[in-house]
């Protein structure tokens, strides 16, 4: 059973009226959330979003914001944005890497980020799976979201589209 819509891809030039592009903090192939192993994520209780599939296990902020909760040692943050827009990004890992002599650079204790800023990376072998994933917590207020490429470069390329105005 799915609970959130999914985020539909569109391409960049079809999407009309495009008002923001949340950027991507992830590198890879963009997937649709149900991709996701994880059952919460898979069926959209959490919300919208969508998954990364990605050779690198490095997580960016997306946006400037507040970070309101680090979990999931690190692999996991919730950040409001100052567009009001509430993010959980989540990096799935196997869990041996989970582990401080694995940990790159990492933001925990951070309270606010800035677009760009590196919020956990960690030392994990190409051949593992890596999955990212960025889910918008508060999308029942939101229009129309897509994913407007199916190839994403972290803090350069947008990952979700929303299409029309909203009241956050």
């Amino acid at each position: 059973m799915i609970f959130s819509t999914p985020i539909k891809y569109a391409p960049i030039t079809q999407i009309a009226n495009p008002l923001l592009h949340i950027a991507s903090p992830f590198s890879g192939k963009v997937l649709p959330l149900q991709n996701h192993p994880i059952q919460l994520f898979a069926t959209g209780v959490l919300g919208v979003g969508v998954c990364v599939k990605s050779n690198q296990a490095l997580m960016l902020a997306p946006c400037k914001g507040k970070v309101i909760k680090t979990t999931q040692q690190g692999c996991e943050f919730v950040i409001r944005a100052e567009s009001g827009l509430q993010l959980l990004l989540h990096l799935h890992i196997p869990s041996e890497y989970k582990k401080m002599e694995k940990l790159i650079q990492h933001s925990v204790g951070k309270n606010t980020v800035s677009a760009g800023d590196v919020l956990c990376y960690f030392d994990v072998p190409q051949e593992q799976p890596i999955l990212g994933s960025m889910v918008i917590l508060n999308a029942d207020k939101l229009g129309p979201c897509y994913y407007p490429l199916n190839q994403v470069n972290a803090g350069k390329d947008p990952l979700i589209t929303l299409a029309r105005a909203c009241k956050l």
